[in-house]
């Protein structure tokens, strides 16, 4: 076999054919009708004996051209405050929304029916399928929320809303301080959020302030600003969002309220560990972020 596969090489110019057809998008099976070769000596070429595997194309959301160096500023600073105190980023509190469907995705990949023959079994779920939009804010030893953005109606119970400014100004001053006041914790944090207008909005802004002092505030439009387009960086959404998902859609909520029930239930069982190492890896991705020069980290961390 090795020596007719050696032949098939020598026909293909030493592999170099099966690498430029196997190249991008196309598979195996592709590459092989594109030579005119048999798909099982195309895959024993680039595998068995030029040591070639598929590998999976990654997506990473787009960066602008002035967003590394925002980025690569950014780790500098966040470095520079950790040298003065190793404990601090520790007391970030990461802030952040999410949507979660009633009708949550099921990965597909692990999903099997073993059976003698194909069962033909499928999932459904609605084109607009009913959610809630739940906030949470953590730090490396405890966590908030979740808090849901909604409104009671005396008809058709609670409706989601979706978040405006106003909407997010009276979670912050109605519910979340009080939490971080009964935690005794609102003169320790740094308030940490993404650059959502919601968010950056000028009552917004003269409310953290107000409650936090200017240094104790990461957030765009301040005087330390985070860096936009930078999901890759903090642990809500590396971490927190996926790993709820994971865990929430096990039991198959049925209604909206069930799916409440669900991410009140999974957040509560966030062990601070878990917390700790989140954060733990966001320092991660900033010491991969600078030799990258503020580029996308992700990949490297694979």
């Amino acid at each position: 076999m090795l020596e007719r596969s050696t032949c098939t090489l020598h026909c293909c110019r030493n592999g170099s054919d099966c690498v430029e057809a196997a190249s991008g998008t196309s598979s195996a099976r592709e590459a092989a009708r594109r030579l005119g070769l048999p798909p099982s000596s195309v895959r024993n070429i680039l595998r068995r004996i030029l040591q070639l595997y598929p590998h999976k194309l990654q997506s990473r959301h787009e960066l602008l051209p002035a967003d590394t160096a925002q980025r690569e500023a950014f780790a500098k600073w966040t470095f520079s405050k950790m040298e003065q105190d190793p404990t601090w980023v520790f007391n970030i509190l990461w802030t952040d929304e999410a949507h979660f469907s009633l009708h949550g995705d099921v990965y597909n990949h692990n999903c099997r029916i073993w059976a003698t023959s194909n069962p033909r079994e499928y999932t459904q779920k609605p084109l607009h399928s009913p959610k809630v939009t739940a906030w949470c804010g953590f730090t490396g030893s405890f966590i908030i929320g979740p808090f849901f953005f909604e409104t009671q109606c005396p008809v058709n119970g609670w409706i989601t809303e979706t978040v405006n400014a106003q909407r997010y100004l009276t979670l912050l001053w109605e519910t979340v301080v009080s939490c971080l006041i009964q935690r005794g914790q609102i003169s320790n944090v740094t308030f940490m959020q993404d650059g959502a207008t919601s968010h950056t909005a000028n009552p917004v802004k003269t409310f953290l302030i107000q409650t936090f002092g200017e240094d104790r505030i990461v957030s765009r439009r301040c005087r330390y600003p985070w860096p936009p387009r930078s999901p890759d960086l903090t642990p809500a959404d590396f971490w927190l969002w996926g790993y709820l998902k994971s865990r929430v859609y096990l039991s198959v909520p049925s209604s909206l309220s069930e799916l409440k029930d669900a991410i009140h239930r999974e957040v509560s069982s966030i062990h601070p560990d878990m917390l700790h190492s989140a954060v733990a890896g966001f320092v991660t991705r900033l010491e991969c972020l600078l030799p990258c020069g503020g580029g996308h980290v992700e990949h490297i961390l694979v």
